[in-house]
């Protein structure tokens, strides 16, 4: 029974806390006789139902009118200003609840070019629908007409939904993502470039010591400078407290337009002005975020086998270049270079099919990465055949870390239904230099494969080594074990 009313009221009581604790907040923001110059709860809202649908039932709505009318109440509101202030802040999250719905937008944040332009009928939407319901019961607000009670309560709810509403998912994906662990990054200030925030801030004073209607335009250069050096959740909250502290100078006559003498058209024109100059920079930091994305997925695809998820040939190659390179500057005494190929391969291919071909593939890949630690790469050069590079290892340990993948693979039972399972062995070619300037890694990779060779020719499933091995002799890979 318990676990019942949790079910029919939690979220109902998560949405009331949520929305009381932010319209209180706002609520203290008044200037008397005047909209709340803060305003969180609507955006933090629509939020929760959009990212939570949980909390979007019958029992979240709820939840959402008792949080607005409990904040009301215990700021001594009117009943009817009560009530009318909930109807409106209610038909706000309502409509732009319906909007996201409509476009049929995956809760995904700023990704994408289109994404804001969809941020921004959403929160037109949500604050037209806002500003219709307050204004025919407005009237203590500034404005002698609904035009202008309307349009003033629109420009403020448009601006809070545009700079509140990307924080929320860009955080929400942020700390989704991160374990524990990580969270102590955010404290690793000092790695920040922080020139692109700091030219933002000198425009902004630039702007209050000059003054004039054209003030609103200077941080635009440093708003893309940051969009372009920031990620997504940097630069939105770069845009919040922007988009604050030019309100707040605003407010306080720091930053004025010379046009006092028109005091709501110029807070309206002001407010407009300010939400749709933090589009750019939103704009820019969503085309980014895509390419970002996109430059990642070519890197992996680059870089990583698609199938067995180690190293693809070019990255194998590269990077095994990278440990002589290493060794040359006498970092690593040693480099020892593995072949390895699947026994019979074609045979499981012919006989039960590519797909079970695939499983063995992934299944030796993956005894093979399981053994593998620091200074030790493994890469997939095509087909069934693997090439691992180990550094540091003397000529001992490097045939022993052989022997130890082959038995692996001699473990792997790859069932094909509930009696029958396939066991595979692999044949592994050695070849190793203690390293000297003239050492070539196509010469190392020609003798494992050469050893490789010698391995399968000798009845395969064993471990051979380069008949190549300058001053070391030949020895018995088994002797070492």
């Amino acid at each position: 029974m318990f676990s019942r009313i949790a079910k029919n009221y939690f979220p109902a009581l998560v949405v009331a806390g949520v929305v009381f604790f932010a319209a209180v907040t706002g609520i203290y923001s008044r200037h008397f006789g005047q909209l709340a110059q803060i305003w969180p709860a609507n955006a933090l809202l629509l939020w929760l139902m959009i990212t939570y649908p949980r909390f979007a039932r019958a029992s979240g709505w709820l939840g959402a009118c008792t949080g607005y009318f409990l904040a009301g109440w215990v700021m001594n509101d009117t009943l009817i200003i009560n009530v009318w202030l909930g109807a409106a802040n209610l038909a706000g999250v309502g409509v732009g609840y319906i909007l996201f719905k409509a476009l049929k937008r995956d809760n995904e944040g700023l990704i994408g070019p289109k994404s804001v332009l969809y941020l921004l009928l959403i929160c037109s939407g949500a604050a037209g629908a806002s500003a219709l319901v307050g204004t025919g019961l407005s009237k203590p607000l500034p404005g002698s007409t609904a035009w202008s009670r309307f349009i003033l309560w629109f420009s403020s709810e448009l601006n809070r939904h545009l700079v509140l509403l990307p924080v929320c998912f860009a955080g929400w994906e942020w700390f989704s993502k991160q374990r524990l662990s990580h969270w102590r990054s955010i404290f690793n200030i000092w790695k920040v470039n922080i020139a692109p925030a700091g030219s933002l801030a000198a425009s902004v004073g630039l702007a209050a010591i000059t003054g004039g209607p054209g003030a609103i335009a200077f941080p635009v250069p440093a708003l893309l400078w940051c969009a372009l050096s920031y990620t997504v959740l940097p630069l939105c909250l770069i845009v919040l407290v922007f988009n604050a502290t030019v309100m707040g100078m605003v407010e306080t006559g720091i930053l004025h337009f010379d046009q006092m003498n028109q005091r709501t058209g110029v807070i309206v024109s002001f407010r407009l002005g300010l939400s749709f100059l933090v589009l750019g920079p939103l704009t820019v930091t969503a085309i980014m975020t895509t390419q970002r994305a996109l430059v990642e997925r070519l890197n992996q695809s680059v870089t990583w086998d698609s199938l067995t998820k180690v190293l693809s040939r070019q990255a194998y190659l590269e990077q095994s270049l990278s440990f002589i390179e290493n060794g040359k500057q006498g970092h690593t005494p040693s480099i020892a270079i593995l072949m390895l190929d699947i026994d019979h391969f074609k045979r499981i291919n012919d006989t039960y099919g590519h797909f079970i071909g695939d499983s063995a593939l992934v299944a030796v890949s993956g005894a093979m990465s399981s053994l593998l630690s620091e200074g030790q790469i493994c890469g997939r050069l095509g087909g069934e055949e693997f090439a691992l590079t180990l550094s540091g290892l003397t000529l001992e340990e490097a045939v022993c870390f052989a022997e130890k993948i082959r038995l692996a693979v001699e473990k792997i039972s790859i069932p094909l239904n509930e009696d029958i399972s396939i066991q595979m062995t692999v044949s592994i070619g050695l070849a190793f230099h203690p390293f000297a300037d003239d050492v070539r890694l196509r010469v190392l990779l020609a003798q494992a494969d050469a050893a490789l060779y010698q391995a399968k020719a000798n009845g395969r499933n064993r471990v051979e080594l380069s008949p190549f091995l300058s001053g070391q002799g030949k020895m018995n890979p088994s002797a070492v074990l």
